[in-house]
């Protein structure tokens, strides 16, 4: 293998040096992102722009007040062939035109035109076209997010205009604050309605640090919070530019479109700046074995086809769900902290698999980081754990469960039902496992016989309610030998 065809995991650079070169494999800083070069009045692109429209009335109306957004057309249909009409193709303007009509000049006393503080935005598309086109973003956000748990439709409020450095002809777009938000519609024949996500709104961050990188240029801080002015934080760009010949930031024009940056997001995390200073992720022990110095030799794995009673008790099989011996093997040896790689095919019991090496780490105490590609794995196991009654360990951080509010909520939620419970669980299946510990006590007398312990025998337990804290004295005066005084 030449060295050009090494992977950066291969060569002998510094740990550091080929985190770095990994994470610069994350970037896209080309003209390819939107997020550096967004699409204008195209025909083939997934986008809408949004014309004759002021950003800080929109981002007040949409964001703050929580307004819902309709779209208008700005031309006409075309006349389809040999269909008559009142008006012939010479006396139509099919050109894009000025939106403003007389009624809408009328201005408020901030000076806003009637036309830019309604809540009707406005294009230069004509109604099939712009149907046309909602139809598609619209099917194509519900996808993604059903498929990948994510949403990447938002509103662009605010546009750099900049120059490639190594082509002067070539003029960008890049936009400035992105808005997430959702298309809706009750039936076929409404019109689709704009509606802002409760996820927190963002700058760009691909274009901070394609800006940072190649022009040393640093964009002001965005702080999303209630007080947040879109006006100033634009105003605040075009002085960070300002030294820039021909750059200029466009304040008002506007796009709804598809815009990622999750693997920035990831390119952020990976960063050894923002970790701890106790502890580096060039120091954590499965990166340095990933990227430097390789996993260590351990016992091998015991095979599919040996009986596993003598080397696993049934008391330490923390199940929640049916698992043959394969999957028990695997989830033993995750408990005993091997690193694994488990393949198979669809129904061969993966999610299965999942669902109980969750449950048996919890149990140990254990946090669980669970992380899929396709949102309906991560619903699969959360089903499976839910219905075994171990669902409220669960902290679900994706797609409309992400945003602040809700997690909130949910971290409440589980802590009201800690409270209302305050006594410590038992495994629903202690009396099965009781049952086959037994069996296996009868063939094997070396075996040690099942303890089970009650929560009221633990230290610090404290019954939940008074006829719970009468019941537990009872049970202490009769192991002490003794009978209560009612009876």
């Amino acid at each position: 293998m030449s060295e050009s065809e090494k992977s950066v995991f291969q060569s002998d650079l510094p740990l550091k040096e080929k985190l770095e070169r990994a994470r610069m494999e994350l970037l896209d800083l080309s003209a390819r992102n939107r997020l550096l070069n967004v699409p204008r009045f195209s025909k083939s692109a997934k986008t809408i722009d949004i014309v004759d429209e002021r950003s800080s009335e929109v981002y007040r109306l949409l964001v703050n007040e929580g307004k819902v957004f309709t779209f208008i057309a700005g031309k006409p249909d075309r006349p389809k062939a040999g269909q008559e009409g009142s008006a012939t193709e010479d006396e139509i303007d099919y050109s894009p035109i000025s939106l403003a009509q007389p009624e809408d000049d009328e201005a408020d006393d901030r000076g806003v035109f009637a036309r830019h503080s309604d809540t009707k935005l406005q294009t230069r598309m004509t109604p099939t076209g712009l149907q046309r086109r909602l139809l598609d973003l619209h099917h194509d956000a519900r996808t993604l997010e059903e498929e990948q748990g994510v949403n990447i439709l938002f509103l662009a409020l605010g546009m750099l205009k900049w120059i490639d450095p190594n082509n002067k002809e070539n003029i960008r777009q890049a936009p400035l604050i992105l808005v997430p938000v959702r298309l809706e519609r009750g039936t076929a024949g409404e019109k689709f309605r704009l509606r802002a996500r409760p996820e927190d709104q963002s700058a760009n961050l691909s274009l901070e640090l394609y800006l940072d990188r190649m022009h040393k240029l640093a964009m002001p801080s965005f702080d999303a919070g209630d007080d947040f002015d879109a006006s100033k934080y634009l105003d605040a760009v075009a002085e960070a530019v300002s030294t820039k010949e021909g750059w200029e930031v466009l304040r008002d024009d506007m796009v709804l479109g598809f815009f990622s940056f999750a693997k920035f997001l990831m390119y952020r995390d990976l960063d050894p700046e923002i970790w701890p200073e106790a502890s580096k992720i060039i120091e954590q022990p499965k990166i340095r074995s990933l990227l430097s110095d390789g996993f260590e030799a351990r016992e091998p794995l015991m095979s599919d086809d040996i009986a596993i009673d003598p080397h696993i008790a049934p008391a330490e099989m923390l199940h929640i769900v049916d698992s043959d011996s394969s999957q028990t093997l695997a989830i033993h040896d995750v408990r005993k902290g091997r690193d694994l790689v488990i393949q198979g095919p669809p129904g061969t019991g993966k999610s299965q698999t999942i669902a109980n090496v969750i449950a048996s780490a919890v149990a140990d105490g254990k946090t669980v980081l669970f992380v899929a590609e396709k949102m309906a794995a991560l619903e699969v196991v959360k089903r499976r754990l839910d219905n075994a009654g171990v669902g409220d360990v669960c902290l679900e951080l994706h797609s409309n469960k992400a945003n602040k509010r809700m997690m909130l909520e949910e971290l409440r939620r589980t802590w009201q039902l800690w409270i209302a419970s305050r006594t410590i669980p038992i495994c629903a299946d202690r009396s099965v496992v009781a049952g086959a510990r037994q069996a296996q006590c009868a063939c094997r007398p070396d075996a040690c016989s099942v303890r089970r312990i009650r929560p009221d025998a633990l230290p610090g337990f404290r019954p939940a309610n008074p006829a719970q804290a009468e019941r537990a004295k009872t049970r202490r005066y009769r192991a002490r030998g003794c009978r209560p005084l009612d009876e």
